[in-house]
């Protein structure tokens, strides 16, 4: 599609429509795209690696890996199966999605070894991405240049500080759990995270790219 294309979601209890590819959802991710993509031409990728990795890389490691448990019975995915109609340059193309939602595990303990696992890795990345970043800054003298490359440093270091207090209220079982009876009788567990009074998922919070 191109990128001129404006964006229009039409939804209704039958059939969601799609007429924009799925990266122009969110403006601002759209923006931090258009951001780390200028950076990388003034001699620093780091920014651009940093929303490649963990923006598509590191989300699609995670849903295989969720649905490997749910196969498993390890994981419950509760979300419902929605018919959406995706318009491919111009063509109306029918499809049924089942929305990545926040899991449901079989036990606290499970859920806490798979989420601590996940800010690992996550932590590790973003760690890895700001030292290659600071290891191979240009030297440029350019106050805007600089100003930019300083601003997509400080984005990516709260990005790290956000993962590391997650990591932090894990360990200290600080974390909300909320529990579900299945139809079976069995109990599954879901987790959360208060960050900044903000509530969110523990799964939005491990793919959240700030």
């Amino acid at each position: 599609m191109l990128i001129t294309q404006i964006m229009w979601i039409y939804r209704d209890e039958a059939m969601n429509y799609q007429m924009t590819s799925i990266y122009f959802y969110s403006f601002k991710a759209m923006l931090w795209a258009a951001f780390c993509l200028t950076i990388s031409f003034f001699g620093s990728p780091a920014p651009f690696f940093f929303l490649l990795i963990l923006g598509i890389v590191f989300p699609v490691v995670i849903s295989v890996r969720l649905h490997t448990l749910t196969e498993q019975g390890a994981v419950l995915n509760n979300s419902q199966a929605e018919e959406w109609l995706v318009f491919v340059n111009g063509i109306p193309v029918q499809e049924t999605r089942r929305p990545l939602s926040n899991p449901f595990f079989y036990s606290t303990q499970r859920a806490a070894q798979f989420f601590r696992r996940a800010f690992l890795m996550r932590a590790v990345i973003q760690a890895l991405i700001i030292g290659w970043m600071l290891v191979t800054w240009p030297p440029y003298e350019m106050f805007i240049i600089s100003a930019g490359m300083i601003l997509a440093l400080l984005i990516m270091l709260y990005s790290l500080i956000h993962t590391l207090s997650n990591l932090q209220m894990l360990n200290k079982n600080h974390w909300e759990i909320e529990s579900l009876k299945a139809p079976g009788e069995s109990e599954w567990f879901q987790a959360f995270f208060t960050w900044r009074k903000r509530r969110q998922g523990a799964l939005e919070s491990v793919l959240s790219q700030f």
